[in-house]
């Protein structure tokens, strides 16, 4: 039976990994047309990449770099405020703070650009189509992820360890900045990193609240691929995928993967 179960889990593996691994071959295929199997081996795609998606490129690492501080900035207070805090409507407000986890990008994607549609007619400002409105609109949804990594981080928090420092004479700000924040450090990293890679990967919002200047990299490839598939394209996909990778292994290095969604490990 384990070996059954074992192929199986093989099959499901080999058949969610296939895009990808076929992805970063034609990539360095000799063929500039995909075909399976891919012949040869080369680089020049990668030499070939064209300058607009290195623009692209550059403004998505400018924008997950702004959406990760500002996810951060807001969820870290937010995820101390949920545990720490001792009024009505917590558990609700806590709810409210991890909903956008379960609802699509595309519907957030769509109410940003509805929201700040409307909010022209009433403050004179529209984000839409700049840096600005792209971050504002995936701060929505990688906010809940820093929130829930500084909420399993704060499990390992000894609340002794602050009770003592303020005992010595500590004043409450260096205490977080000198025992809290130190502890909660593997979490809020975790948060970010994950954060981070949301960002970088985001269709939909950069979509409705990006363009122009502000067109992130995978939207330039996804709008790309809907008139040709050039090794190029698969040559930057497979740079995004390499980059997701290396945030990923991070991820698992600073805190672990199971232990950031909450996952035990079984009894022994």
């Amino acid at each position: 039976m384990k070996l059954i179960f074992y192929f199986a889990v093989s099959l499901v593996y080999g058949f969610l990994l296939l895009p990808v691994v076929m992805t970063a071959w034609s990539s360095v295929a000799t063929s500039p047309i995909l075909t399976f199997p891919p012949t040869g081996f080369t680089l020049d795609w990668y030499q070939a990449i064209p300058s607009e998606f290195i623009s692209a490129l550059k403004v998505s690492l400018q924008v997950a770099t702004a959406t990760t501080v500002l996810a951060t900035v807001v969820g870290v207070p937010a995820a101390l405020a949920i545990v720490r805090g001792r009024f009505p409507g917590r558990r609700l407000i806590n709810l409210f703070c991890l909903s956008p986890l379960m609802v699509p990008t595309l519907v957030i994607g769509v109410a940003s650009f509805q929201f700040w549609a409307r909010m022209t007619d009433i403050i004179g400002f529209n984000p839409g189509g700049s840096i600005l409105g792209v971050v504002l609109g995936q701060a929505a949804f990688t906010t809940p992820y820093v929130i829930r990594s500084a909420l399993a981080g704060q499990a390992n928090l000894d609340s002794s360890l602050e009770e003592a420092a303020l005992s010595l004479g500590a004043r409450p700000l260096r205490t977080f900045f000198k025992i809290t924040l130190p502890i909660l450090a593997p979490g809020i990293t975790s948060g970010a990193i994950l954060a981070f890679l949301m960002s970088l990967d985001d269709v939909p919002v950069s979509l409705f609240m990006g363009g122009g200047a502000a067109t992130t990299l995978p939207v330039k490839i996804f709008t790309s691929i809907q008139f040709s598939l050039d090794p190029q394209v698969m040559a930057i996909a497979t740079i995004l995928m390499m980059m997701s990778l290396l945030l990923m292994l991070a991820l698992e290095w600073t805190m672990g993967i199971d232990k950031f969604f909450g996952i035990r490990e079984s009894a022994k």
